[in-house]
């Protein structure tokens, strides 16, 4: 239970709470971080499918009830990226990556996804690893912390965000998350069906 309202105060909160020198592991998104939700059989799959069975087991009214609010409001849903800043840099990082692995792209689809939040994380990446232990980013919106925390999550299996926050608009805005429901679909069944493409940069 938290007793602050915003990503970055539970953040706060949550370190206050922490038993030195002990890493967490619980019920947030690391629910899609266990290697057997990994999935390659998603060959031909509709995009609105492949979001489905990707939250399918996440038992959660709330979050359920705002997911298919999400999927009902076109009848194709690719994955998409925020703006063309966000393409250009997933795709130029992602080049020389294992694409194989599925943790490691669904992070750095959310780094990516905002400018100044990559702008200072991407010095921690190299070769096929994000060196998370000294990442602090500083300077950046609470919508780049919101993903920074959600990428964190589906890589290290951390539990920043729950799915209560994530079922919660007041938390997570609209636009947030559909970039982590995307990320989630990456980190269940990589990038190999999923069809990107880009949001305009006015949205």
């Amino acid at each position: 239970m938290y007793f602050t309202e915003t990503p970055s105060l539970r953040e706060i909160e949550k370190a206050m709470k922490m038993i030195p020198n002990f890493t967490p592991r619980g019920p947030g998104v690391v629910i899609l971080c266990k290697h057997e939700f990994a999935e390659k059989n998603c060959i031909g799959t509709p995009q609105k499918e492949i979001l489905a069975r990707t939250v399918s087991r996440i038992n959660n009214p709330l979050f359920q009830k705002r997911f298919q609010k999400y999927i009902n409001e076109s009848e194709t849903i690719p994955v998409n990226f925020r703006n063309s800043k966000h393409s250009i840099s997933f795709k130029d990082t992602i080049r020389k990556k294992n694409k194989k692995d599925y943790a490691l792209m669904s992070a750095l689809y959310l780094l990516t996804a905002e400018f100044a939040l990559w702008q200072t994380v991407k010095r921690h990446i190299t070769n096929n690893t994000i060196d998370f232990k000294n990442l602090h980013p500083v300077g950046i919106s609470e919508n780049g912390y919101t993903l920074f925390c959600a990428a964190k999550d589906l890589y290290l299996g951390t539990e920043y965000l729950t799915i209560s926050d994530l079922a919660d608009p007041e938390l997570i805005p609209p636009r947030m998350f559909a970039l982590i429901c995307n990320a989630m679909a990456i980190r269940r069944f990589g990038l190999g069906e999923i069809n990107f493409k880009n949001r305009s940069d006015k949205e």
